[in-house]
């Protein structure tokens, strides 16, 4: 019987990844279409906003990420020949932010960002009032904004471990439901699952929070 309910979690806790997994595919594929259809229409501050939402909607090995990057490069080239400057530089943001929002222990598609925030220091030099550090070349400009841009602020560490202890509370309780709050017949011990209904839905909150913060 310990087995069977170690197989029911372990079949939980797949179809859990695999719902999440396809609905940050349709979420990303929607939100790379609906961007498309702004780009055709030639609103292009709404293409960027639904390319961004796209990007950010990182599955390692997602091909809608990796379009709504490649779009997002297209429309800062097509508005740099142009001469749209406030339009290149929307695009690279986005690009910039979507890229950054996906980070973990690594950063998805890092390897743009050198050439991205090179381009933004550039421009942000170039767009700053000449009067506000008279004397003080582009190149100068460029560089101050370049090495802000790079920055990688860390996570707080406080809400790092709140959300680490709100993991594990929260699966350690949806297993423990299992393993204690259904007897051999799988019905319900109600003390057991009242315990472990408070402990999920604390962990979860204590989750959701340090998520939000960290």
């Amino acid at each position: 019987m310990a087995t069977r309910r170690w197989l029911l979690v372990a079949v939980g806790v797949a179809l859990a990844f695999v719902v999440l997994a396809v609905r940050l595919l349709y979420d990303a594929r929607s939100a790379l279409h609906a961007g498309e259809m702004s780009e055709a229409r030639g609103d292009r501050l709404e293409a960027i906003r639904h390319y961004q939402d796209a990007a950010r909607l990182y599955l390692p090995a997602s091909p809608y990420v990796r379009d709504a990057l490649d779009h997002l490069e297209a429309l800062a080239a097509a508005a740099a020949q142009a001469g749209d400057g406030l339009g290149v530089r929307a695009a690279l943001e986005a690009e910039r932010a979507a890229i950054l929002a996906t980070r973990s222990l690594f950063i998805p598609n890092g390897s743009r960002l050198p050439d991205i925030e090179q381009r933004l220091a550039r421009l942000l030099a170039a767009a700053e009032d000449r009067s506000v550090a008279p004397g003080v070349s582009l190149e100068a400009r460029a560089a101050w904004h370049l090495e802000r841009l790079a920055r990688r602020p860390g996570p707080a560490l406080a809400y790092v471990l709140l959300t680490l202890v709100g993991l594990v509370l929260w699966v350690g309780s949806a297993i423990g439901f299992v393993s204690r709050g259904l007897d051999a017949k799988l019905r319900l011990r109600r003390p057991h699952a009242i315990i472990v209904g408070v402990t999920f839905a604390l962990g979860l909150a204590m989750f959701l929070v340090g998520l939000r913060f960290a």
